[in-house]
């Protein structure tokens, strides 16, 4: 059984230090070790259907009508902070991270092991270019396309395209035409009389 995603009202206190998450969220080595296996296999599996079942498995949200492509490196420490809603995924070789391990000095001078954990979320229809990074925290909102290579180290707004190290908005994208906004401006069909071949 993989590891469920935190309640609402504990993703909306991330970042937080990743101290305090695992010790409100224990798991065993026994877990961990699972969860890597999964992504091994998973980053390497040809058939995309059962790659999807494998990273599901490992933890990671997956909506309806996603694609994670092969070689894509997914947080296999924190995987239940990963969602992908419904018609979004990674290309090839994208590295998804959930947490930052950058040692920290406290106040006393001390370096302490860990850094913070936070979510990554792709909304739907958003959609990351080969070989990009997603940084924790981040969001890509509804539509949001990253160009390849690019270092995402923030949120990117929706209908946007994001390139870049780090990722910068250069264009605003139109909304297709299965988004509400769309469907709105879209005439009602108009009626023709049938033609019985006379």
């Amino acid at each position: 059984m993989p590891v469920l995603p935190p309640d609402g009202e504990m993703l909306a206190r991330m970042p937080m230090s990743r101290d305090e998450y695992e010790s409100l969220r224990p798991r065993s080595r026994s877990v961990l070790f699972r969860q890597k296996l999964l992504n091994l296999l998973a980053h390497h599996m040809i058939h995309p259907g059962t790659r999807l079942w494998l990273y599901r498995k490992m933890g990671v949200n997956i909506g309806r009508d996603c694609v994670v492509e092969m070689y894509c490196n997914l947080d296999d420490q924190f995987p239940e902070l990963i969602f992908f809603e419904d018609h979004s995924g990674p290309s090839r070789y994208v590295t998804i991270v959930c947490h930052d391990d950058v040692a920290a000095r406290t106040e006393q001078g001390s370096i302490t092991r860990h850094g913070y954990v936070a979510p990554v979320r792709m909304k739907s229809y958003s959609a990351i270019g080969v070989g990009s990074i997603l940084l924790p925290g981040v969001t890509l909102h509804e539509g949001a396309m990253v160009g390849a290579g690019a270092v995402v180290t923030r949120d990117i707004p929706p209908y946007s395209l994001a390139v870049g190290v780090p990722a910068k908005v250069i264009k605003s994208l139109e909304p297709p035409s299965h988004s509400p906004e769309a469907i709105s401006d879209v005439d009602e069909p108009t009626s023709r009389p049938v033609s019985d071949g006379r």
